[in-house]
């Protein structure tokens, strides 16, 4: 067995780590609370060049059990962008929900910094349901609430494997999200809404708890920026801490956490110093005069977890996990996530 093998197995072993899967169920605090559980985020342009941020909450959900994934109305939703580097929020974009009037049917309301508000329906589950897109076209903003295909890839049992023999070959090619569902927020809006000029923004998805209004009622329940940055890089008894701080205090509160992890993993000093010029702070860095694709953003169909595993292992084995693209193909036009999975017909 290789050095980095050996490291991998036994790093990622003693943390007690389920799986690298993105966010999914991650730490102990969400795991409870699935609806508060943030699993993705991405950020890209449309074909008009406005600014899509999208965010993923309760995951693995089973369609056969549709109607009882819901977004909650006691949490608040934020996407968060910094435009001056300090990773300090310097625009917001905050939803809430209703109740359930019955299954999968509930209101949103939508307030961008300056005071913008959009209202509108929750796309309910349901086979043929088309998307509802709310437009506030004073702004040139789209809006998307509601249940979707999961996007993320990714061999999770192979990972699994893997991590606990060091073969490489552990890998089955297998999505392990494939057939499951996500509820997904998309937003489509002008950069010039919240870059105020600038071209180089930090970008977070947050969740808080919410007693009324769009304040939260406490710290944070979930955050993510990167993909797997909490369940690769975080020992599993700091992510309900790490999830609940700030990405302006990552550097003095997880970097050298995160330089030891890597390091345990055998990567590499040069690669360390990519890696931690895009995990400190875990924001999603976006450039926006140089072309969409992680870890500048991330589309949909990125993939994410061969371009880490190219870092981290440093173009050893494993170069990837066998699953290069979605289970279901994305849309060209907003939403852009492909369509919920449906319940298997009667035979």
């Amino acid at each position: 067995m290789r050095a980095w093998q050996q490291g991998v197995g036994f790093a990622l072993l003693v943390a007690g780590l389920p799986a690298l899967a993105a966010d999914h169920r991650e730490a102990p605090a969400v795991d409870e609370r699935p609806v508060a559980d943030l699993n993705d985020i991405y950020a890209f342009h449309d074909a008009d060049n406005r600014l899509v941020l999208v965010m993923t909450i309760n995951p693995l959900s089973e369609p056969d059990f549709a109607g009882s994934y819901a977004f909650s109305p006691d949490v608040l939703y934020r996407f968060t962008i910094d435009n001056t580097g300090d990773a300090v929020p310097d625009n917001r974009i905050d939803l809430v929900f209703s109740k359930l009037r019955s299954p999968g049917v509930q209101n949103f309301r939508a307030r961008f910094t300056g005071g913008i508000v959009v209202r509108g329906e929750v796309t309910p589950p349901g086979p043929g349901v088309e998307p509802i897109v709310v437009e506030e076209t004073d702004n040139d903003i789209s809006i998307f609430a509601g249940p979707r295909d999961d996007p993320f890839f990714f061999d999770a049992v192979g990972f699994n494997r893997f991590a606990a023999t060091g073969d490489p070959d552990a890998f089955r090619g297998i999505n392990s999200f494939a057939g499951l569902n996500v509820s997904a927020i998309v937003v489509a809006f002008p950069e010039s809404l919240v870059s105020d000029g600038g071209t180089q923004l930090q970008i977070s998805g947050f969740t808080y708890p919410r007693e009324r209004g769009f304040r939260p009622a406490g710290r944070a329940l979930d955050r993510t920026g990167n993909p797997a940055v909490s369940t690769a890089l975080i020992p599993f008894e700091l992510r309900d801490r790490f999830n609940r701080a700030l990405p302006q205090n990552d550097a003095a509160n997880f970097g050298q956490i995160i330089a030891d992890r890597l390091t345990d993993l055998g990567t590499s000093g040069d690669n360390i110093a990519i890696l931690a010029g895009v995990a400190i702070p875990d924001t999603m860095k976006l450039d926006l005069t140089k072309p969409d694709g992680f870890p500048n953003g991330r589309q949909l169909e990125d993939d994410v977890i061969d371009t880490l595993f190219g870092l981290i292992f440093d173009g050893d084995e494993p170069t990837g996990d066998g699953v290069d693209s979605n289970d279901q193909e994305f849309l060209d036009e907003f939403p852009f996530l492909a369509a919920p999975i449906q319940p298997a017909p009667a035979t």
